[in-house]
């Protein structure tokens, strides 16, 4: 592949940063010991080229928010799911099978209420993920 000036713009963010890899540093030394008018532009004017040092920031912040968003859907995800089946589980009582529904333990209601609310949660969490508002 063939290293084009494009490609040693879009590169030189990360070179002047200093987070480019030894090989990827190299190609573009030796692009602008071959394009002097680009290397004039890169050291006279670098904050034309490099995006400002807040973009990166925002950047990591809205990744770490997205995976603790995902991980906490996850776990909700996972409590729904047992809440919900929970009421339709049985247990054997002194040798017969009893049933946690609501006809025999009409306390399960509550079990029931809890999985409503953590499925409302995982829906709220999926849709804010999706959207660019999180």
């Amino acid at each position: 592949m063939e290293v084009t000036r494009d490609i040693v713009i879009d590169l030189l963010p990360l070179y002047q940063s200093g987070e480019a890899s030894k090989d990827t540093r190299a190609a573009i030394d030796e692009f602008l010991r071959k394009d002097p008018s680009l290397a004039q532009m890169a050291s006279q004017d670098p904050g034309t080229i490099v995006p400002a040092t807040g973009a990166s920031e925002l950047e990591r912040r809205t990744i770490a928010r997205t995976r603790a968003a995902i991980r906490r859907r996850s776990w909700i995800l996972g409590a729904a799911i047992w809440f919900s089946l929970l009421p339709f589980s049985f247990a054997f009582r002194d040798g017969r099978v009893t049933f946690f529904m609501l006809r025999d333990q009409p306390e399960s209601m509550l079990l029931l209420l809890i999985a409503a609310v953590l499925w409302f949660l995982y829906a709220r969490i999926t849709r804010s993920i999706r959207t660019a508002g999180l």
